[in-house]
């Protein structure tokens, strides 16, 4: 069995179609269909990779413009003054 990567699944298709290539090994049925289903889950790897990746670059576009910068203040700023009593 090979790995979670796509290049693992991708290999190990590889390595088993090669016997095949010259008319060294005759594929079955069985063999067919096996390398139809990694093959299938090769492509859903790749699309699950694309997808990330389209994601990734909507999120870069969205946030480009957003940057903001930290603000350096005095040390005379408190973040969160405590209430003073009325009256004084």
């Amino acid at each position: 069995m090979c790995g979670e990567l796509l290049s693992d699944h991708l290999f190990a298709l590889c390595e088993e179609i090669k016997p095949a290539v010259h008319g060294g090994k005759y594929v079955t049925g069985e063999e067919f269909s096996s390398l139809l289903r990694r093959l299938n889950t090769a492509m859903a790897l790749a699309e699950d990779i694309e997808e990330e990746k389209r994601l990734l670059e909507r999120r870069n576009l969205l946030s480009s413009g957003r940057t903001l910068a930290l603000a350096i203040v005095g040390p005379n700023v408190v973040p969160f003054p405590s209430p003073t009593p009325r009256g004084r």
